[in-house]
């Protein structure tokens, strides 16, 4: 069909060809999942690449129209679709609808969870935790659970660009120094050994933080942690467990900025 053609359907139409052309193009299969350390599905790159184009100069025309439409609500649906490829297919292709629903549905997709759970995240991240209590005020029970927390902010980042925008760098910063913090004070408190059930949580960067709490408290399982995360997905987290290591047994390595 010519982009003519496409104009003169309505929103209702035109949300059905939208889907039906990204299952074939299968873009949410080809990144879905990645930054969450699933592997894609590179038989779908395998297309013929006329067919492929024809796909693609479909999708921009269906577009063209919703964006002359402005089809509003009925096509921001796009990007909560249950099925990744529609969601990813229209981060790439429908941006113009919403610039910025869209980058955080391309974020979602790579992570295996939703544009609101992004945007959720970058709000949590960015709005850091309350002032009160302080952490010398805070209950033993209540030093724990702001670590967790810490330790979870720490992972949401990976929905902010701290690698090219210095004011999230300087968030992201912000929250391994609260950690840091943190470990002083149940140093302070004689409680590092409380941190040990953290070395099993299923998040790394809490693992990670964990196993520098336990240095001393318990050596054995805070090594073996650092010595598995040198093999996870996340180089946010592999690199820094092989430089602790390194400065553990006394080798040169670089800071990682949230070491003991």
């Amino acid at each position: 069909m010519s982009p003519e053609d496409y104009a003169e359907m309505t929103t209702d139409r035109l949300l059905p060809l939208f889907a039906g052309a990204t299952k074939q193009l299968g873009f949410g299969r080809i990144f879905g999942g990645i930054s969450a350390g699933s592997i894609p599905d590179l038989s779908l790159l395998a297309m013929d690449k006329e067919q492929r184009r024809q796909l693609s100069a479909e999708l921009l025309a269906i577009v063209a129209a919703l964006l002359t439409r402005r089809a509003g609500p009925d096509a921001l649906s796009l990007f909560d679709d249950p099925d990744p490829d529609v969601r990813m297919a229209a981060a790439l292709f429908a941006s113009g609808l919403d610039a910025d629903l869209a980058e955080a549905t391309r974020k979602g997709v790579s992570a295996n969870c939703s544009a609101k759970e992004v945007i959720a995240g970058r709000q949590r991240v960015r709005q850091g935790p309350p002032a009160q209590p302080t952490l010398q005020e805070m209950s033993d029970e209540e030093l724990l659970a702001r670590f967790q927390d810490a330790g979870e902010r720490v992972t949401l980042c990976e929905f902010i660009d701290w690698v090219h925008d210095e004011r999230e760098t300087k968030t992201r910063n912000g929250i391994l120094g609260e950690l840091i913090e943190i470990r002083a004070e149940a140093a302070r408190r004689g409680m590092l050994a409380r941190f040990a059930p953290f070395l099993d949580s299923p998040d790394p960067h809490i693992r990670f933080q964990a196993a520098l709490a336990c240095r001393y408290v318990a050596p054995d399982k805070a090594v073996a942690t650092l010595e598995a995360l040198k093999a996870d997905r996340d180089p946010q987290v592999r690199a820094p467990a092989g430089w602790t290591l390194s400065r553990w047994r006394g080798k040169s390595a670089p800071s990682t900025g949230g070491e003991a």
